[in-house]
């Protein structure tokens, strides 16, 4: 019998002429999210506490970026965030100077800034348990994230995310990922968060088209999971605007809640299969975004693509009329655009530019297409074909609707 004299093989068991091994790794997804308040303020512990859940007991240092439109709209926010470490600097401890990069959806459209990002966290001597604390929109939260992810093979990341959409959805996901070649988050990863903190008190230093247009991701979380949610927030539509101080915290924290929830129940984190529920409005948003070269804000995008959606299932028979004029009143209400002349773009095969989000959107997800359309409040369906005579009818209804926008806008709910 062959000996190999080595001790790691057990020559007792037989070897096999099969040249396949099944094998098998498990390792569990967990990270908090801590909902809070004026994060940066020395008084508050939950930055100083996240950083430490593990008890790994040590001073653990990090990198601060910021949006730049956060840091615009908060001047007073760098020293602050000094400040803070200064305060609890026998816990933590700034690698530098929090750097300021450029917010918006521009910056995802330039790979070229991922290098440089990365080459900072070298030169400041970053290590694997090192934290990369990003403070922004979801555009900054993907690239920040992303340059973070190839650090290293990944160091630690946080968020801390500045917009509505942001703390209620892009924030909490697991995707990282930068535009390439015209194409939505065509270049990225999975890389789990090592923490996220939300802070309500960002979202006053909005815009109130920024602070709406991510509400109607309230909204459409509601559609796809909860109606009763969804007739809350209905109710609420007139104070929504007013940011009552009596409402932020519960909004975020409720919206945030329905977002994971649906993480978890779909339990395909990595995003494995061809569609989920979670991806309604998404494969038009992506298009219509990279058709304006991404000038069109994503969460406008996206209440654009659900609206579409929406009213292509209502002319399928899938959703009762009344229930698309309910989605189509609690958008107009909160103001966000509800049509793009990019829209009607024709691209140089004679069809609309937008049709070709449809094959994009599957290479995107893999398999087969895959695209849900609502059917009420709190369900959705599946559909693998879409009839593209009725979604040009669609557009034409949506575009007359928009037409009539300032009446419906005045009409009382």
């Amino acid at each position: 019998m062959f000996s190999s004299n080595n001790p790691y093989v057990d020559e007792t068991t037989p070897m096999t002429s099969d040249p396949q091994l099944l094998h098998k790794l498990s390792h569990p997804i967990a990270y908090p999210v801590v909902f809070t308040e004026n994060v940066f303020d020395p008084a508050n512990r939950a930055l100083v506490d996240t950083l430490d859940h593990l008890k790994e007991n040590r001073v653990h240092r990090a990198m601060v970026f910021i949006d730049s439109n956060v840091a615009d709209a908060q001047p007073e926010l760098i020293q602050q965030i000094i400040l803070y470490f200064d305060s609890h600097s026998d816990d933590i401890e700034l690698a530098e100077e929090p750097r300021v990069i450029p917010g918006g959806e521009i910056i995802k459209n330039d790979m070229e800034v991922v290098g440089p990002m990365i080459s900072a966290m070298i030169d400041a001597h970053l290590c694997r348990h090192s934290y990369a604390i990003i403070v922004g929109g979801g555009a900054v939260l993907d690239t920040v994230g992303l340059a973070a992810a190839l650090m290293r093979r990944g160091i630690r990341v946080v968020r801390i995310p500045t917009t509505f959409f942001a703390q209620v959805n892009a924030g909490l996901g697991l995707e990282v990922s930068v535009n390439f070649d015209g194409q939505k988050n065509s270049v990225g990863s999975f890389a789990p968060p090592f923490a996220v903190l939300n802070d309500w008190q960002f979202f006053y230093s909005l815009t109130d088209l920024d602070w709406l247009g991510g509400v109607t991701e309230a909204f459409r979380l509601a559609l796809l999971f909860d109606g009763e949610w969804f007739d809350e927030l209905y109710s609420m539509l007139n104070v929504l605007p007013q940011r009552r101080s009596e409402d932020l915290a519960y909004l975020q924290s409720r919206t945030a809640q329905l977002y994971l929830n649906a993480l978890e129940k779909e339990g395909d984190p990595l995003e494995a299969h061809s569609g989920r529920a979670l991806d309604l409005g998404h494969w038009s948003a992506y298009k219509l975004e990279a058709i304006s070269g991404f000038e069109i804000p994503h969460t406008e995008a996206l209440a654009m693509g659900v609206l579409i959606d929406a009213c292509y299932a209502s002319r399928q028979g899938w959703l009762s009329g009344p229930d698309f004029e309910r989605i189509y009143t609690a958008f107009a209400q909160l103001g966000v655009p509800l049509w793009f002349p990019e829209l009607e773009e024709v691209s140089a095969d004679g069809n609309l530019s937008l049709f070709h989000g449809i094959p994009d959107f599957q290479e995107h997800k893999g398999g087969m297409l895959s695209i849900p359309f609502p059917t009420g409040f709190g369900s959705t369906r599946m559909e693998y074909l879409i009839d593209l005579a009725v979604m040009e009818d669609v557009l034409e209804q949506l575009k007359c609707l928009a037409q009539s926008s300032v009446e419906l806008q005045n009409e009382p709910l």
